[in-house]
């Protein structure tokens, strides 16, 4: 068995080696080996694939389709990958349509609260973000250290700025102060708080309930926002919903899981969370 701290270097060292070759390579030869990389997953990954058959299970209520969320996941592999090695308007032409982009326009220079999912490709959606000019701050869920610092040449490249979740609140009432965009992604609960149960289509899941907290504190309208990929290594469908400022806790996750189920059921093969997190019943 190979000890907890060598296993973080290799994988630090795999991820070093493979940002650097795919700016060797080129997004072609990136795509190719990551389709291989997909197509290996999906034989070999047992545990995996019964999480994603679950995933379309519950979400749909069969598991037609879910083959492609494994070549799906691997395409945007190759997409994050390559964030390091080009420019704006790569970004801006992997991008085929924004729908709803007039709501965030509509608070440039005004604090707003961006919640998402593992929907797509969060990190390629916040570069789009970066890239259009809503800067602000954003919550992930990484280790510290050596491999922080390694995450950051990816999702800083067009001026976000990334916080770690451990200790990120205040970080994000102060960004709010100073009327920035927070982005957060709440559909895993990963924190050690107690978070909040939902039920999406015929099951039950525990979410992070910070946004809520966030928006209900500081008087801060929240929208929903994801970007998936239309196609393998092809470009990105952006949607953004209005805005809205919840009332109550209750409300707030209410208007959450109205907007998570409806994206996941629409793109179930892009739902990219591969540990079953399922609950027994709505009381677990």
């Amino acid at each position: 068995m190979i000890p907890k701290a060598l296993k973080k270097k290799l994988t630090i060292e795999a991820f070093r080696l493979a940002n650097y070759l795919s700016g060797k390579l080129g997004y072609d030869k990136v795509c190719a080996l990551t389709s291989l990389a997909g197509e290996l997953q999906l034989k070999l990954s047992r545990r995996r694939k019964g999480v994603v058959k679950k995933n379309f299970r519950l979400i749909r209520g069969d598991e037609t389709g879910w083959e492609m969320t494994f070549r799906y996941f691997w395409s945007t592999v190759a997409d994050t990958l390559m964030i390091p090695h080009v420019d704006r308007e790569w970004v801006e032409r992997k991008v085929l349509r924004i729908d709803g982009l007039e709501y965030a326009e509509a608070f440039r220079g005004k604090p707003l609260i961006v919640v998402s999912a593992h929907l797509g490709n969060p990190e390629f959606l916040a570069n789009v973000a970066g890239v259009l000019g809503f800067h602000g701050v954003a919550v992930a869920e990484v280790p510290s250290g050596e491999w922080f610092r390694e995450f950051l040449r990816i999702r800083e490249r067009f001026g976000l700025k990334i916080v770690p979740v451990k200790g990120a609140y205040p970080r994000l009432v102060e960004a709010i102060k100073e009327r920035k965009f927070v982005y957060l992604v709440s559909d895993r609960n990963v924190s050690r708080e107690k978070g909040w149960v939902i039920r999406l289509g015929c099951g039950y899941r525990r979410v992070p309930t910070g946004f809520a907290r966030l928006s209900l504190e500081t008087g801060t309208p929240v929208i929903f926002a994801y970007g998936v990929p239309v196609e393998t290594c092809g470009k990105y469908y952006v949607n953004v919903s209005p805005p809205y400022l919840p009332e109550s806790m209750e409300d707030a996750i209410r208007w959450y899981t109205g907007h998570l189920y409806r994206a996941l059921y629409r793109w179930t093969d892009r739902w990219f969370v591969f540990w079953d997190e399922w609950l027994n019943g709505p009381l677990s």
